[in-house]
C-alpha cells in the first residue's frame, strides 16, 4: 500500500496521476461517506459528494498555489462538509420554505470554503456531455481550450487546411453546445422569473 503526502497527492492531481486519485478513493472516501450518511444521506449521495469534492479540489489546484493551513484530509473533509450541508440546506428549504437554522460542527467551521454548488452542477453537466463526444472532437475542443492555435489544431490533427480546423471546432463546439441545452437539467440553470 502506498502512502502520499500531501505535496504529492496535489501534485498527482494536477498531473492527473491514476496513483493519486486511487490513494484519494482508497483514504477519503470514508470521510465523504461519514458525513453524508451521519446527515441523512445514501450511500449514493456519499459518492456524488466525494466527486464533487474532487473537483472543487482540481478546481483550487489549477487556480494558483494552494496554501493548506491545516492538512490536505482535514480541508478535503471541509470541503465534503459544506458540499453536503449546502444541498441538505437546498433540499430542506424546498421542503419546508421556512429559515432553518443548520447545527455546524464546530472543529470544521474555522476552515473558509466557498462552494458554488451551481458551478459543480454545471462542471458535472459539461463533463458528462464532452465524455460523450467521439475521441477526435474531444482533441480538437482540449487542444482550443489550451490556447492552441487552429494551425497547431490541423496540423495535430491531419487536417489539410486551418479552414477545416475550424469548420471541425465549430461543430463540436455545437455538438456539446446542443446536448447540453436538450438535457433537462440544463433548466435549472435559467433563472427566469
Amino acid at each position: 500500500m502506498i502512502n502520499f503526502s500531501d505535496e504529492a497527492i496535489l501534485k498527482g492531481l494536477k498531473e492527473k496521476h491514476a496513483d493519486s486519485i486511487h490513494f484519494l478513493y482508497r483514504e477519503y472516501f470514508p470521510l465523504a461517506k461519514s458525513i453524508v450518511e451521519k446527515n441523512s444521506g445514501s450511500y449514493e449521495d456519499a459518492e456524488d459528494v466525494f466527486q464533487d469534492g474532487i473537483i472543487v479540489l482540481y478546481q483550487k489546484i489549477l487556480s494558483g498555489p494552494l496554501t493548506l493551513n491545516c492538512s490536505l484530509k482535514t480541508f478535503f473533509f471541509s470541503i465534503c462538509r459544506n458540499i453536503w450541508m449546502q444541498r441538505l440546506d437546498r433540499k430542506w428549504r424546498l421542503l419546508y420554505q421556512d429559515d432553518l437554522v443548520s447545527e455546524s460542527i464546530e472543529d470544521y467551521d474555522a476552515i473558509p470554503i466557498e462552494i458554488n454548488e451551481e458551478k459543480l452542477e454545471k462542471t458535472r453537466l459539461y463533463q458528462l456531455y464532452f465524455l460523450s463526444l467521439p475521441a477526435d472532437c474531444q482533441k480538437i475542443l482540449k487542444m482550443f481550450l489550451s490556447k492552441a492555435t487552429l494551425k497547431e489544431i490541423s496540423e495535430c490533427m491531419g487536417f489539410k487546411n486551418v479552414h477545416y480546423a475550424k469548420t471541425r471546432k465549430y461543430l463540436c463546439k455545437n455538438m456539446l453546445r446542443k446536448k447540453i441545452l436538450k438535457d433537462p437539467r440544463y433548466k435549472m440553470f435559467l433563472h427566469y422569473e
